[in-house]
C-alpha cells in the first residue's frame, strides 16, 4: 500500500487525489506519489472539477506514469479530462485504461478560443565526439518564431532561469538514469528527457509553440524546418513527428476539445530510414522531402528537395541523388495534406521497429492520438490537449 498524504480516496487498484485547485501542478508531492504508485502497480487518478485545468508538465507526468484524470461534471459524472470519453466510476480508468477511448460525453464542450500551435516531438542522439549541450536543439526551434524558453525545473511551480548549461549539468548528474525536466516561455513548453543507450546521450523533447495564425506568415514553415536541419549539424536526430493544433494561450490544459491536430512532417534520421520502404512511387503522393546529412558527391546534398504526386512513377521528380547516399543521411518528410499524406507514408515503413528504435518517449502521446498509426484514426477520440 502507497501510504502518502496526498491520498484522499483509494478505489481496488486505483489512487485517488482530489483537487480543487483551478490550476493542478506538476509538484514534488504530487511527482514523489506517482512514481511511488508506478512502482507498486497502482494508478493514480486525479479527480477535479469541471474548470480546472492541468499544466503540460503534469499532462506529461501522468502519460509516464499511467495515470490518469478524470473530470467531476456538476451533476457528478465522470469523464476523461483528456478525450472527454464518459466514465461511469474511478473503476472505468482501471479496467480501460488511463485515457479512455470513446464517444466524448456531451459535457466536454469544444474550446471557445484557442490560438495555432505546432507541436515538436523529437528524439536525439548526441554526437559521441562532442561535448553533450541539452536545449539547443530546443533553442533552435524557439529561435523561429521568437519566443524562448525562460525557465525551466524538474517540479512546478518552474522558477530556475533558463541556462543551458545548468540543464546539461542536471542531466549529466542524472546519468546513466534517466533525466527529465521541464521549460516554459511565453507561448511555449517542453519536457525533456536524457539517458544513456550504449554510451551515446539520447535527448527527447516534446515541445509546444504558439505561432501567428495560418497565412499570417507564409514563411514559418520554411524557418522551422531549416531549424530542424540545423539541429541535425549538432546531434542525430532519429524520429520526430511535428503536427498543427489548436490550443489554449497560456498552455494550460483544460477538460475541453480543441479539435483534431493536423500532420505536418516527420523527421527521419539516418538510422530510421533504413526502416523505409522505396519500392514503387517515392516520395509517397502528396509528400516533399528535403534530406540533410547525407555525404557529398553522387549529385545529392544536405537540403535537397524531392516533391512527389500521386500519379510519380519510382524517382519521378528525383534530384538525381543516388539511393545509397540518402540511406546515409536523414530526411524531412513534410505534408501537403496532412492525414491523407501521413497514411501514405506509413505504408512505408516498419512501424514495430520504429518504436523499437525511438524507445517509445517523447512520441508515446503521438502514437496515441494516431500520429504513428493513421490506420486507427476512427478510433480515436478529437478532445483535449494531447502531446504537449
Amino acid at each position: 500500500m502507497v501510504r502518502h498524504p496526498l491520498i484522499d480516496d483509494v478505489v481496488g487498484p486505483a489512487i485517488v487525489v482530489e483537487s480543487a485547485s483551478p490550476v493542478v501542478w506538476l509538484t514534488d508531492a504530487l511527482a514523489s506519489l506517482l512514481r511511488r504508485s508506478a512502482d507498486a502497480g497502482r494508478m493514480v487518478v486525479l479527480r477535479t472539477g469541471r474548470e480546472s485545468a492541468i499544466t503540460p508538465a503534469l499532462r506529461h507526468a501522468l502519460g509516464a506514469y499511467g495515470a490518469a484524470w478524470a473530470v467531476a461534471d456538476f451533476d457528478g459524472t465522470l469523464r476523461d479530462g483528456r478525450t472527454g470519453a464518459a466514465a461511469s466510476g474511478i473503476e472505468d480508468f482501471v479496467h480501460r485504461g488511463p485515457e479512455l477511448v470513446g464517444t466524448p460525453s456531451p459535457e466536454h464542450p469544444v474550446a471557445a478560443d484557442s490560438v495555432r500551435q505546432i507541436s515538436i516531438d523529437l528524439t536525439l542522439r548526441h554526437h559521441a565526439e562532442r561535448a553533450v549541450d541539452m536545449g539547443s536543439a530546443i533553442e533552435a526551434l524557439c529561435h523561429t518564431v521568437g519566443t524562448c524558453p525562460t525557465r525551466w525545473g524538474t517540479a512546478e511551480p518552474l522558477t530556475v532561469p533558463w541556462d543551458r548549461w545548468v540543464v546539461t549539468q542536471y542531466a549529466k548528474h542524472e546519468a546513466p538514469g534517466v533525466s527529465t525536466s521541464y521549460a516554459v516561455g511565453e507561448g511555449f513548453s517542453a519536457t525533456m528527457t536524457a539517458h544513456l543507450v550504449g554510451g551515446v546521450v539520447v535527448e527527447t523533447m516534446s515541445a509546444v509553440l504558439t505561432v501567428p495564425e495560418e497565412n499570417t506568415d507564409p514563411e514559418l514553415a520554411n524557418r522551422l524546418f531549416d531549424a530542424v536541419q540545423q539541429v541535425a549539424d549538432q546531434v542525430v536526430p532519429v524520429f520526430g513527428v511535428v503536427m498543427q493544433r489548436r490550443g489554449d494561450a497560456d498552455h494550460l490544459i483544460r477538460a475541453v476539445s480543441h479539435g483534431e491536430p493536423s500532420p505536418l512532417a516527420v523527421v527521419v534520421g539516418p538510422e530510421a530510414s533504413e526502416f523505409l520502404d522505396r519500392d514503387g512511387v517515392w516520395p509517397p503522393p502528396r509528400t516533399t522531402t528535403a534530406t540533410f546529412g547525407t555525404r557529398s558527391g553522387a549529385g545529392t546534398r544536405s537540403g535537397a528537395g524531392t516533391r512527389s504526386g500521386a500519379g510519380d512513377r519510382s524517382g519521378a521528380g528525383d534530384t538525381g541523388a543516388a539511393d545509397s547516399d540518402i540511406v546515409d543521411g536523414g530526411m524531412i518528410v513534410r505534408f501537403e495534406d496532412g492525414w491523407e499524406a501521413l497514411e501514405s507514408f506509413l505504408d512505408r515503413i516498419d512501424e514495430d521497429r520504429f518504436l523499437q528504435l525511438v524507445g517509445g518517449a517523447p512520441l508515446d502521446p503521438a502514437h496515441d492520438e494516431g500520429t504513428l498509426d493513421g490506420h486507427v484514426r476512427d478510433a480515436r477520440v478529437a478532445g483535449g490537449h494531447g502531446a504537449a
